[in-house]
């Protein structure tokens, strides 16, 4: 049998590790492979493309008016706000020459309030001015209200899809299409989700990419210095946190790993424009520096509202910085988000199948060095046992095996990298093919192929 592993062909190595790792990487037994990808996204996103790859063009592109309960309790007003109070809101912003605007905010109940009439007007005055101004619809409402209060529809005012995807209870997706609400478009052609039609409104120099899946969101973690001025956060174990983290390269990856929750910043990563002195009328220069030119969300942060979303890097916030994160991949990637899918010369592959086409180079190579690897021990088969030093053998047997698990990773990486440089296949969907390699150069270097081609020659013959 010894004799027949030697004569094992290249082609039965190669398929029988191909098979391996299609079986992973198709079925996912465990879960485990859902597991590393999600975990790895995570990881990636706190220590390597959030605070070193990731740029702030879209963090400088985009801000947000939060109304929470410290700016009812300061301006000493009752929620829910009247019309004429978001009007308020709305003109203070208008003020201050945005780019766009975008309320995350649904009005679908038509419930009395004389002050609607300002809220319209307001609107007006945006179009008037030629400020883009967005309002969100309301999703499968529970008695069939209308998606935007028809007073408000009636002025035109362009409707967006607010609905956000959630990974396993956590914002790691965003759609590329979402629900049409009204107007005028090619037959069966699919609407834009929020973030991507207010991009391609507000930044028609950057055309968005083939649209295919779902867009893998990465998350920043410099987080705007102005939320340093006026945010006192509060993290998840109830301590006072500084929007501005002091932690070292090195402590950063423990924490990664050992305690998330340290490493995470309770402070969202774009800017926040408080409430408060938009409605006092604040001359503030980091005020109008935050709202001048920028594309502003104006949306709420209400406990009793639970609009909230758990995020790889800040831990729980507001769902209006999850569409603003996804403005933020759009403008930060010139409309080539990363995305869950590949297309290739007009073909879309989801994930598994790119994963499979990746790790074949991968498995050939690995393929190719352990059929020499064979070759030579069956040409030296004959020398003697006593030739060289036992604890030589042994240390140099250690040393090719760590060898061939940092080639295997190597290569696995390499190609995760290509997939993400030149195709924009996410970290999350392709890092799993890394340890996979690692697993196929441990089933060589225990001879795995090996013995099954042996067995099978053996039990042919035999048969024979």
């Amino acid at each position: 049998m010894t004799a027949l592993r030697n004569r094992m062909p290249l082609w039965f190595v190669f398929l029988v590790l191909l098979s391996v790792a299609s079986i992973q990487i198709e079925h996912n037994p465990f879960g485990l492979s859902d597991l590393i990808q999600r975990h790895a996204q995570d990881v990636s996103n706190l220590l390597i493309t959030g605070p070193y790859f990731y740029g702030t063009a879209g963090r400088d592109s985009i801000s947000a008016a939060v109304i929470d309960e410290g700016t009812l309790q300061t301006l000493k007003m009752p929620w829910p706000w009247d019309y004429a109070a978001h009007a308020r809101v709305l003109d203070a912003l208008l003020e201050y020459h945005p780019k766009a605007v975008v309320v995350d905010f649904l009005f679908v109940d038509s419930r009395p309030d004389l002050t609607l009439p300002q809220l319209i007007e307001e609107i007006h005055r945006y179009q008037s001015e030629h400020v883009p101004i967005y309002f969100e619809g309301g999703i499968q409402l529970p008695y069939g209200e209308a998606a935007l209060r028809p007073e408000l529809a009636a002025t035109g005012v362009t409707i967006l899809d607010p609905t956000l995807p959630v990974y396993d209870g956590i914002a790691r997706q965003y759609n590329f299409t979402g629900k049409c609400f009204g107007g005028s478009r090619p037959h069966d052609a699919p609407c834009l989700s929020l973030a991507l039609q207010v991009f391609k409104d507000i930044y028609p120099q950057y055309p968005l990419a083939s649209l295919r899946g779902k867009m893998e969101l990465v998350w920043g973690t410099r987080v705007a210095p102005q939320n340093a001025k006026w945010i006192t956060a509060t993290d998840s174990r109830g301590g006072r946190r500084s929007c501005q983290l002091d932690i070292g390269p090195l402590r950063r990856v423990y924490l990664a790993f050992y305690d998330t929750a340290a490493v995470q910043n309770p402070c969202p990563y774009n800017a926040e424009i408080p409430v408060v002195s938009l409605m006092e009328g604040s001359d503030d220069p980091d005020l109008i520096a935050l709202a001048r030119n920028r594309v502003i969300f104006y949306g709420g942060a209400l406990q009793g509202a639970q609009d909230e979303m758990y995020t790889p890097v800040n831990g729980l916030l507001p769902s209006i910085f999850v569409h603003a994160m996804a403005l933020d991949n759009l403008i930060t990637y010139k409309g080539r988000p990363k995305q869950n899918v590949i297309t290739v010369w007009g073909r879309t592959l989801e994930s598994n199948a790119a994963q499979i086409i990746a790790i074949m180079p991968v498995i050939l190579v690995l393929s190719l060095l352990h059929i020499r690897s064979v070759r030579a021990r069956a040409r030296g088969g004959g020398q003697s046992t006593h030739a060289r030093s036992v604890t030589m053998e042994y240390m140099i047997e250690r040393v090719i095996q760590h060898l061939w698990h940092w080639l295997a990773f190597g290569l696995g990486l390499a190609v995760g990298l290509l997939l993400t440089l030149a195709l924009g296949l996410s970290v999350a969907n392709w890092v799993g093919i890394v340890f996979i390699s690692a697993e196929l150069a441990a089933m060589l270097l225990i001879g795995l192929p090996d013995s099954i081609w042996g067995y099978l020659s053996h039990v042919v013959r035999e048969a024979e």
